[in-house]
């Protein structure tokens, strides 16, 4: 076999760039390597960064979420609130009737006038009226829901007047309840009625 120069100084030439090769891939593996480094390392201080970024829109979203939650509760209260005032002003007219029913003081002697010009209009003439002390407020007064005093009546009038005057008595606006109520035939004067009546009103503190 003839071996020609060209032939063994391309043999020479191919076995010194093969010495390269292992060079060449053990410089691509560690830029690969470096890469693969630079990447994970990346990932993970962006986690890092990432993170306080995500807390922060995670409270956002849950203040976010609250504020609406007390608005609502703000809105029903604020319509409950206008309900309750329209309420109050369809009522309010009647307070004062409320008031007078159920006063926060005895107010005999008031009591006793509207008594006595109940009478008057109807014809009754009034021989006697009294008021007696007012039960006695103790430390049961609490467990009570109202007070009361009671009251006597004497008069007379006739049959048809005797009549008007307790009907009047029965729609006062001041609460009284007629316990007891005698009617008897004047002596001597068959026309006119002898009235007895005794009653308790009632206040509230």
């Amino acid at each position: 076999m003839k071996l020609s120069i060209e032939n063994i100084l391309g043999g020479v030439k191919a076995n010194k760039y093969l010495k390269f090769i292992p060079d060449i891939k053990r410089e691509k593996t560690q830029r690969i390597s470096t890469i693969v480094l630079s990447l994970l390392a990346l990932s993970f201080f962006s986690l890092f960064a990432i993170n306080p970024t995500l807390s922060t829109i995670a409270n956002l979203r849950k203040q976010l979420s609250d504020s609406k939650f007390v608005d609502e509760k703000l809105q029903g209260k604020i319509i409950n609130l206008s309900s309750l005032s329209q309420k109050y002003n369809l009522l309010e007219s009647d307070i004062p009737i409320v008031f007078a029913a159920i006063p926060k003081e005895p107010e005999a002697p008031t009591l006793m006038g509207q008594i006595q010009a109940l009478a008057q209009n109807s014809n009754i003439k009034i021989e006697n009226a009294q008021t007696f002390q007012v039960e006695a407020i103790n430390k049961d007064r609490s467990s009570k829901e109202y007070i009361s005093f009671h009251f006597t009546i004497q008069g007379q009038g006739s049959f048809k007047d005797t009549l008007d005057f307790l009907s009047s008595l029965g729609n006062m606006q001041r609460v009284i309840s007629l316990d007891t109520i005698s009617v008897g035939k004047k002596i001597n004067q068959e026309n006119l009625l002898q009235i007895g009546i005794k009653g308790t009103a009632y206040f509230k503190e």
